[in-house]
């Protein structure tokens, strides 16, 4: 019991350390600027994050969504196990996952994902019909691949011949909740239903794109997990089948997609929550390698957040969670192009839309994203309007050939770019350039 408190309480440490002290996810940036504009969906993903990042801002959504799970994970192992020290074991090990890290610290949808698939599981698993209908309908709201819900239960019927009457009450309230996200995808030409599907079974695979998607397992469920969710699902107590598909499925699925296109490591993460549950009722020497491994992890990465030792061609810790505040100055562009009245700046540009959302979060400012940024949700919202004497910014990262042809052609003038640095402890991260146009053309 003193270790598994240990385990939970270094886990609140960390996961406070790191949203205390980095930037916020250029990927939360996004999903902010969706709770500027709510709506029933976005051309990414369904509306709870950007919900709940309205309500409880970025921080509070990841803080109160991870520390939830891990409530969660503890109930539920305690009614599979009968037992509380389970329980304690489960939602320790389920603390230190690095999935459950991330999702606990920057909020994206895999926050309020984790939290009510958790809350699905817990309620089929003690036939809650009713609950168990609201709790897989919150985690369709929250991320599409939350229909593997229905599958792992359809696996789990099956295997037992037995449906019970109260799970189609259960398929109707889920089916309920998401008719919302269902009608706005219809009303935007199912954007968001055929981006997840182009984004999760088109595209080039193959084995290096598998390779991939298992390093980044080993990564963010930690070695020895992913190994024992396999071990769990094959051979754990044929009474807790329901969780084996949940740790199991979810990493098949998602491993088949990823040999189709590249996949991304946090797409199974939902997996190892029935995973840390079945390890918990695992030999002790499984659940310490399972504790010390990801333990490792963790403080592998947040210290490497902090003080960094090692040097890489690319720190991808590094500039995914410091140097972003740098772009505040463009909150007084006049400090940058003296001259310049800010009250002229009608909207800031940018070439993709995590960059844009960053340039909003830290200036307040209008963004918007132009060529060469992908389709995104920038693209569904109505671009600024521009009246003659307004000016716009063009901010890109690293160098580049300056502001593309679709905003240059509309202005009669333009500066040189002027160049923002960020860095942390000594290291350069990131570097940005802004061009000031202005005189637009009627």
């Amino acid at each position: 019991m003193k270790a598994c408190l240990a385990l939970l309480g270094a886990a609140v440490v960390g996961r406070l350390a790191l949203s205390l002290g980095t930037d916020v996810y250029f990927d939360t940036a996004y999903y902010w600027q969706w709770a500027r504009h709510l709506d029933w969906g976005y051309y990414d993903h369904p509306p709870m994050v950007a919900w709940l990042i309205a309500a409880l801002g970025p921080r509070g959504t990841s803080l109160l969504c991870g520390a939830g799970t891990v409530a969660a994970v503890w109930g539920l192992a305690r009614d599979v196990y009968g037992s509380r020290e389970a329980a304690w074991r489960a939602a320790a090990l389920w603390s230190a996952v690095p999935a459950s890290m991330v999702a606990g610290v920057w909020a994206t949808p895999d926050s309020p994902l984790l939290l009510f698939w958790t809350l699905a599981l817990w309620a089929l698993w003690r036939e809650r019909w009713v609950w168990a209908g609201l709790a897989c309908g919150l985690a369709l709201l929250s991320k599409y691949p939350a229909v593997l819900l229905g599958l792992i239960f359809l696996l789990a019927a099956a295997r037992a011949r037995r449906l019970p009457r109260g799970a189609w009450l259960t398929a109707v309230l889920a089916a309920l909740c998401f008719v919302p996200v269902v009608l706005w995808n219809a009303r935007h030409e199912w954007v968001g239903f055929l981006f997840q599907l182009r984004h999760g079974l088109g595209g080039q695979g193959g084995w290096q794109s598998l390779g991939e998607y298992v390093l980044g397992q080993l990564a963010l469920g930690g070695p020895v997990l992913l190994v024992l969710a396999g071990v769990y699902a094959v051979r754990g107590p044929p009474e807790q089948f329901l969780l084996r598909m949940a740790a199991v499925v979810p990493l098949l699925f998602f491993g088949y997609a990823a040999a189709r296109t590249r996949g991304e490591a946090n797409w199974p993460a939902a997996a190892y929550v029935a995973a840390s549950v079945g390890v918990a009722g695992m030999r002790p020497v499984w659940r310490r390698a399972v504790a010390a491994s990801e333990l490792a992890l963790v403080l592998a990465v947040g210290s490497h957040s902090f003080f960094p030792v090692l040097r890489f061609e690319r720190d991808t810790v590094l500039w995914r969670t410091h140097g972003w505040s740098v772009l505040r100055e463009l909150a007084t562009p006049e400090r940058l192009f003296p001259g310049m009245d800010a009250r002229n700046l009608a909207a800031i540009y940018a070439p993709d839309y995590q960059l844009a959302s960053q340039v909003a979060y830290h200036t307040g400012r209008v963004t918007h994203t132009a060529p060469p940024a992908r389709f995104s949700q920038y693209d569904l919202w109505p671009p600024p309007s521009l009246r003659p004497g307004q000016e716009v910014l063009w901010v890109m990262e690293e160098g580049g050939p300056g502001p593309p042809d679709e905003l240059s052609f509309r202005f009669t003038q333009m500066s040189d770019a002027v160049e923002l640095v960020s860095g942390y402890r000594g290291r350069r991260l990131h570097r940005f350039w802004v061009w000031r146009l202005w005189g637009l053309q009627d």
